[in-house]
């Protein structure tokens, strides 16, 4: 048992190793920099509509939010990746404590068998020593040496054997733990592509807005230009 807890010790470690502080860092900063694009997307259309295409503010207003939105989704992309990351290092220590306890499992079969040995051992020397005693009273002591060790090879059986027949419900206990780090760390790491995806959608869409404000802009210089007079 204390083998065991000291591996469940190892295993809660695992789980907690860089978590606290990093993690809600990134999250932190995920939570501020989504706050200061949302901030500028509610005001982009009401700030440029009534602009030119060829007004210097609108690209710049534009700009300024398709670098937010980056700022945004990297940040956001960092921590989901940063979660991952952490899920997948728990799901290989649960998976290292399950392999530790299939270890300790065969431990304890091992010591099951040679205390059963054991105790078989000395109960046959009681037997002798039994027959000797009849002839010799200088035995007694030797005898009650026998049985105390005895007992004791009996007791260490018995713990052996409740420490085996746990085995099945912690194998079971764990790998419903590793079950659910890696159904997380699956989730984890889908959301991690999702945010890799939409990252490319808005650095599409607004370079496609600055495209669409440029060519606007052309069209209407074009148009605004003089005509050359025949000669």
């Amino acid at each position: 048992m204390t083998r065991f807890a000291t591996l469940l010790l190892a295993l809660a470690a695992a789980q907690g190793q860089g978590k606290p502080d990093s993690l809600a860092a990134l999250r932190q900063a995920a939570e501020k920099s989504a706050a200061e694009w949302d901030a500028l997307a509610k005001g982009l259309d009401q700030k440029i509509e009534h602009l030119l295409p060829c007004d210097p503010a609108g690209k710049a207003a534009v700009e300024e939010i398709s670098r937010a939105s980056a700022a945004r989704l990297g940040a956001l992309s960092a921590y989901v990746k940063a979660e991952a990351a952490a899920a997948r290092e728990n799901t290989e220590a649960a998976k290292r404590a399950l392999a530790a306890q299939a270890a300790l499992g065969g431990t304890w079969a091992a010591e099951r068998a040679e205390s059963d040995q054991d105790h078989t051992a000395i109960e046959a020397q009681i037997a002798e020593l039994k027959e000797s005693m009849r002839k010799r009273s200088a035995l007694n002591g030797a005898e009650q040496t026998l049985m105390e060790l005895s007992r004791l090879a009996k007791e260490r059986a018995a713990k052996a054997e409740e420490q085996a027949g746990r085995k099945d419900v912690v194998n079971l206990l764990l790998g419903d733990l590793i079950s659910a780090y890696q159904l997380r760390q699956t989730a984890l790491e889908q959301e991690s592509a999702l945010v890799d995806a939409e990252s490319a959608r808005w650095s599409f869409y607004y370079a496609t807005r600055l495209a669409r404000a440029a060519t606007e802009c052309a069209i209407i210089n074009g148009a605004a230009a003089p005509k050359k007079r025949e000669p």
